[in-house]
């Protein structure tokens, strides 16, 4: 028979916590990566844990970045347009996953969106930082190195670039992989709350904070104004604009998202956002949204469990059927 004694040693280890419990408490660092700022917030009960868990996810970042990077001359992506037109080559895994993807986007957006957009990227950067327009025959000899179907991916992670001078331009879902793979990395170290916010335009909320329905994001207007609340649970958001960059040429303003189809610049000032299982879809489908507007809201909507919002300088904003009760959607009335 036990004693009372031995009874209280027995409850008292039930009852008192283990050695080393902590309530969970909030880890947010921010870095500077792929030229803008990486928050990432996790709320984890050992902050030596999260910071090592954090450390991790920048280092991924980082060899994300000489990999995908436009601006550097030595990454894989800009080794891979320098073999434009020379026939196959072998690329890294992410790139080569990366590219399927990105054709993949290609035909459920018809073109709209198109990672092979980079001779016109190049050529508008380079003419209106200067201050005029390119003349037509250099644009139309740029639109025929734009196609997402002359970028050809074969087993194995081979791939080519059909014509010489075709250029892949990641600028458009890079930010949006590197969101996923930290993701993934945060889910893999057991992190069930954390925040990855990179640079204000692609984001994911894992789980959600304690207490709360999910992590509150806010979308702003044209005017940048804050125009609505919403909630991000398990999902991705990617919001882009017309004038995130832009030049004023002639007394007409040109943005840095260019058509594919006309090979034009986005002149209409317009905000999208798009909600998504994926940072990478989210970031891909808000450029067809900002080039024709409201008309592309269909293209979202075909993909499971993705929603967005389209908001013009002019007009009503429009919304995706499901993406004020998916999004928890609350307007901000106008002060």
């Amino acid at each position: 028979m036990k004693t009372v004694k031995s009874l209280l040693t027995i409850l008292l280890l039930c009852f008192t916590p283990a050695a080393g419990f902590a309530a969970p408490q909030e880890i947010r660092e921010v870095h500077y990566q792929m030229g803008t700022f990486l928050e990432l917030t996790l709320w984890h009960s050992e902050a030596h844990a999260a910071k090592q868990i954090i450390r991790e996810a920048v280092q991924e970042v980082h060899r994300l970045e000489e990999i995908l990077s436009n601006f550097d001359a030595d990454s894989a992506v800009s080794r891979f347009n320098q073999k434009a037109g020379k026939g196959r080559t072998r690329l890294p895994v992410d790139l080569y996953n990366l590219l399927r993807m990105a054709r993949g986007y290609g035909a459920v957006t018809g073109g709209y969106f198109d990672v092979t957009v980079g001779p016109l990227v190049e050529l508008w950067r380079e003419t209106l930082s200067v201050g005029h327009l390119p003349d037509r025959e250099t644009l139309t000899h740029a639109r025929r190195k734009v196609s997402f179907e002359k970028l050809k991916l074969y087993d194995g992670g081979e791939a080519e670039l059909l014509l010489p001078g075709m250029k892949i331009d990641l600028g458009g879902i890079g930010k949006g992989y590197a969101v996923d793979r930290i993701a993934e990395r945060f889910k893999a170290a057991g992190v069930s709350s954390a925040l990855i916010n990179f640079g204000g335009s692609s984001i994911y909320g894992v789980g959600v904070p304690p207490g709360e329905k999910g992590w509150e994001v806010g979308i702003q207007g044209t005017d940048g104004r804050l125009r609505g609340v919403m909630r991000l649970r398990d999902a991705a958001l990617s919001t882009s604009s017309s004038m995130g960059h832009s030049w004023t040429v002639g007394g007409k303003r040109y943005g840095h998202l260019i058509d594919p189809k006309n090979g034009i610049p986005v002149t209409e000032l317009r905000m999208a956002t798009v909600i998504a299982p994926s940072a990478t879809v989210a970031e891909a489908l808000t450029k067809p949204l900002i080039v024709i507007g409201g008309n592309a809201l269909p293209m979202a909507e075909r993909l499971p469990k993705t929603e967005a919002v389209v908001i013009s300088e002019q007009g009503p904003v429009i919304f995706s059927n499901g993406f004020r009760s998916k999004a928890a959607w609350r307007e901000v009335p106008a002060s």
